[in-house]
């Protein structure tokens, strides 16, 4: 893969993981919204353990995506 489409593809993995892991913060503060919202997909229990289990590939895309910045500002 060129660095480009290793940077695209950390943005978008990094997005989608952010957007979970909001829509699970917010299933777990307010699960009587977010379970109707979600048609039963996401109750309390469900947000709680997918948002537990999400804070490594967050932390670990957030931190590649911020070496890959600084890689880049590097090179001026």
């Amino acid at each position: 893969m060129k660095d480009r489409e290793v940077k695209r593809l950390v943005i978008w993995l990094l997005g989608g993981v952010t957007i979970v892991f909001l829509l699970t913060g917010f299933g777990i503060t307010a699960p009587d919204l977010v379970t109707p919202l979600t048609l039963g997909v996401l109750p309390k229990s469900v947000a709680y353990r997918l948002h537990t289990y999400l804070w490594g590939p967050f932390l670990i895309l957030l931190l590649l995506h911020i070496y890959l910045a600084q890689k880049k500002n590097s090179r001026l």
